[in-house]
Protein backbone atom coordinates (compact mmCIF):
# COMPACT_ATOMS: atom_id res chain seq x y z
CA UNK A 1 0.00 0.00 0.00
CA UNK A 2 1.35 3.41 -1.00
CA UNK A 3 2.24 5.83 1.75
CA UNK A 4 0.65 9.30 1.82
CA UNK A 5 3.88 10.87 0.54
CA UNK A 6 4.06 8.38 -2.37
CA UNK A 7 0.43 9.14 -3.29
CA UNK A 8 1.16 12.88 -3.07
CA UNK A 9 4.23 12.56 -5.33
CA UNK A 10 2.26 10.42 -7.78
CA UNK A 11 -0.48 13.04 -7.81
CA UNK A 12 2.09 15.78 -8.48
CA UNK A 13 3.55 13.78 -11.37
CA UNK A 14 0.07 13.24 -12.82
CA UNK A 15 -0.68 16.97 -12.54
CA UNK A 16 2.64 17.86 -14.16
CA UNK A 17 1.90 15.51 -17.07
CA UNK A 18 -1.63 16.86 -17.51
CA UNK A 19 -0.37 20.46 -17.40
CA UNK A 20 2.33 19.66 -19.95
CA UNK A 21 -0.18 18.00 -22.25
CA UNK A 22 -2.40 21.09 -21.93
CA UNK A 23 0.55 23.18 -23.12
CA UNK A 24 1.06 20.82 -26.05
CA UNK A 25 -2.61 21.20 -26.92
CA UNK A 26 -2.31 25.01 -26.89
CA UNK A 27 0.76 24.83 -29.12
CA UNK A 28 -1.03 22.43 -31.46
CA UNK A 29 -3.95 24.82 -31.82
CA UNK A 30 -1.60 27.67 -32.73
CA UNK A 31 0.18 25.76 -35.50
CA UNK A 32 -1.06 25.71 -39.07
CA UNK A 33 -0.79 22.99 -41.70
CA UNK A 34 2.49 24.40 -43.00
CA UNK A 35 3.94 24.30 -39.50
CA UNK A 36 2.90 20.67 -39.10
CA UNK A 37 4.57 19.82 -42.41
CA UNK A 38 7.70 21.58 -41.18
CA UNK A 39 7.66 19.57 -37.94
CA UNK A 40 7.22 16.35 -39.87
CA UNK A 41 10.16 17.25 -42.10
CA UNK A 42 12.39 18.07 -39.12
CA UNK A 43 11.45 14.86 -37.27
CA UNK A 44 12.27 12.49 -40.16
CA UNK A 45 15.35 11.22 -38.32
CA UNK A 46 13.27 10.27 -35.26
CA UNK A 47 9.88 9.14 -36.57
CA UNK A 48 9.47 6.60 -39.36
CA UNK A 49 8.03 7.81 -42.68
CA UNK A 50 5.00 5.55 -42.26
CA UNK A 51 4.18 7.10 -38.88
CA UNK A 52 4.82 10.62 -40.18
CA UNK A 53 2.35 10.04 -43.02
CA UNK A 54 -0.32 9.38 -40.40
CA UNK A 55 0.39 12.67 -38.59
CA UNK A 56 -2.20 15.23 -39.56
CA UNK A 57 -1.64 17.56 -36.63
CA UNK A 58 1.17 18.56 -34.32
CA UNK A 59 -0.33 16.55 -31.45
CA UNK A 60 0.28 13.35 -33.42
CA UNK A 61 3.96 14.25 -33.73
CA UNK A 62 4.16 15.23 -30.06
CA UNK A 63 2.67 11.87 -29.09
CA UNK A 64 5.35 9.97 -31.02
CA UNK A 65 8.07 12.12 -29.46
CA UNK A 66 6.64 11.48 -25.99
CA UNK A 67 6.53 7.74 -26.64
CA UNK A 68 10.17 7.74 -27.76
CA UNK A 69 11.09 9.84 -24.70
CA UNK A 70 12.45 12.61 -26.90
CA UNK A 71 10.00 15.00 -25.30
CA UNK A 72 8.84 15.24 -21.69
CA UNK A 73 7.48 17.70 -19.17
CA UNK A 74 10.87 17.64 -17.47
CA UNK A 75 12.80 18.27 -20.70
CA UNK A 76 10.83 19.99 -23.47
CA UNK A 77 13.96 21.34 -25.21
CA UNK A 78 13.49 19.27 -28.39
CA UNK A 79 10.10 20.91 -28.87
CA UNK A 80 11.68 24.30 -28.19
CA UNK A 81 14.27 23.57 -30.90
CA UNK A 82 11.53 22.56 -33.34
CA UNK A 83 9.42 25.65 -32.63
CA UNK A 84 12.48 27.87 -32.96
CA UNK A 85 13.40 26.27 -36.29
CA UNK A 86 9.93 26.71 -37.80
CA UNK A 87 10.00 30.33 -36.57
CA UNK A 88 7.23 29.98 -34.01
CA UNK A 89 9.25 31.64 -31.26
CA UNK A 90 6.15 33.18 -29.69
CA UNK A 91 5.02 29.66 -28.69
CA UNK A 92 8.23 29.03 -26.74
CA UNK A 93 6.73 30.82 -23.75
CA UNK A 94 4.28 27.94 -23.24
CA UNK A 95 7.13 25.57 -22.45
CA UNK A 96 9.23 28.03 -20.46
CA UNK A 97 11.79 29.14 -23.05
CA UNK A 98 12.77 32.33 -24.80
CA UNK A 99 14.25 32.65 -28.27
CA UNK A 100 17.56 33.73 -26.70
CA UNK A 101 17.69 30.69 -24.42
CA UNK A 102 17.10 28.32 -27.31
CA UNK A 103 19.77 30.08 -29.39
CA UNK A 104 22.32 29.84 -26.58
CA UNK A 105 21.60 26.17 -25.76
CA UNK A 106 21.21 24.97 -29.32
CA UNK A 107 24.92 24.34 -29.83
CA UNK A 108 25.09 21.89 -26.92
CA UNK A 109 21.59 20.38 -27.04
CA UNK A 110 20.72 20.24 -30.75
CA UNK A 111 18.71 17.18 -31.79
CA UNK A 112 17.87 18.13 -35.36
CA UNK A 113 21.01 17.55 -37.43
CA UNK A 114 22.76 20.40 -39.22
CA UNK A 115 21.93 18.69 -42.50
CA UNK A 116 18.20 18.43 -41.72
CA UNK A 117 18.24 22.11 -40.69
CA UNK A 118 19.96 23.00 -43.94
CA UNK A 119 17.35 21.15 -45.97
CA UNK A 120 14.56 22.86 -44.02
CA UNK A 121 16.10 26.30 -44.58
CA UNK A 122 16.59 25.58 -48.28
CA UNK A 123 13.01 24.34 -48.61
CA UNK A 124 11.79 27.62 -47.12
CA UNK A 125 13.78 29.58 -49.72
CA UNK A 126 12.76 27.61 -52.81
CA UNK A 127 9.73 29.11 -54.53
CA UNK A 128 7.38 27.06 -56.68
CA UNK A 129 9.02 28.54 -59.80
CA UNK A 130 12.48 27.66 -58.47
CA UNK A 131 11.27 24.13 -57.81
CA UNK A 132 9.93 23.77 -61.35
CA UNK A 133 13.31 24.85 -62.69
CA UNK A 134 15.17 22.41 -60.45
CA UNK A 135 12.91 19.55 -61.53
CA UNK A 136 13.40 20.58 -65.16
CA UNK A 137 17.18 20.38 -64.76
CA UNK A 138 16.91 16.90 -63.19
CA UNK A 139 14.13 15.67 -65.50
CA UNK A 140 15.59 12.22 -66.11
CA UNK A 141 16.20 11.43 -62.45
CA UNK A 142 13.13 12.90 -60.72
CA UNK A 143 9.65 11.39 -61.12
CA UNK A 144 7.07 13.44 -62.96
CA UNK A 145 4.76 13.94 -59.97
CA UNK A 146 3.55 16.92 -57.98
CA UNK A 147 6.24 17.85 -55.44
CA UNK A 148 6.84 20.46 -52.80
CA UNK A 149 10.32 21.77 -52.11
CA UNK A 150 10.44 19.53 -49.02
CA UNK A 151 9.29 16.40 -50.83
CA UNK A 152 11.78 17.18 -53.61
CA UNK A 153 14.67 17.42 -51.12
CA UNK A 154 13.46 14.31 -49.31
CA UNK A 155 13.37 12.44 -52.62
CA UNK A 156 16.93 13.50 -53.44
CA UNK A 157 18.05 12.38 -50.00
CA UNK A 158 16.32 9.00 -50.25
CA UNK A 159 17.92 8.40 -53.64
CA UNK A 160 21.36 9.26 -52.15
CA UNK A 161 21.78 12.17 -54.53
CA UNK A 162 22.40 14.41 -51.52
CA UNK A 163 23.58 13.70 -48.00
CA UNK A 164 25.40 15.13 -45.00
CA UNK A 165 28.72 14.76 -46.82
CA UNK A 166 27.37 15.34 -50.31
CA UNK A 167 25.79 18.71 -51.05
CA UNK A 168 27.31 19.09 -54.54
CA UNK A 169 23.98 18.67 -56.33
CA UNK A 170 22.36 21.21 -54.00
CA UNK A 171 25.19 23.64 -54.69
CA UNK A 172 24.80 23.21 -58.45
CA UNK A 173 21.02 23.67 -58.32
CA UNK A 174 21.17 26.68 -56.03
CA UNK A 175 24.03 28.28 -57.93
CA UNK A 176 22.06 28.19 -61.19
CA UNK A 177 18.53 28.78 -59.92
CA UNK A 178 18.54 30.36 -56.43
CA UNK A 179 21.98 31.92 -55.85
CA UNK A 180 20.81 33.62 -52.64
CA UNK A 181 20.65 30.16 -50.99
CA UNK A 182 24.38 29.60 -51.56
CA UNK A 183 25.04 31.50 -48.33
CA UNK A 184 23.17 28.81 -46.37
CA UNK A 185 25.14 26.05 -48.10
CA UNK A 186 28.44 27.82 -47.45
CA UNK A 187 27.51 28.25 -43.78
CA UNK A 188 26.62 24.56 -43.54
CA UNK A 189 29.96 23.52 -45.05
CA UNK A 190 31.82 25.73 -42.56
CA UNK A 191 29.93 24.27 -39.58
CA UNK A 192 30.27 20.60 -40.53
Amino acid sequence: MASPSQRFNSSLDDNRQVNFRKKLLIINLALGDGDVEGLKFLCQDYITPRKLEKCSRALDIFEYLLQRELLSAEDPFFLAELLYTIQQEVLLQHIGYTKEQVQSWLHARRRVSHFRNLLYELSEGITSEDLKSMIFLLRGSVPNIQMTSRSFLTYLEKKDKIGEDNVTLLENLCQHIVPKLMEKLDKYKREV
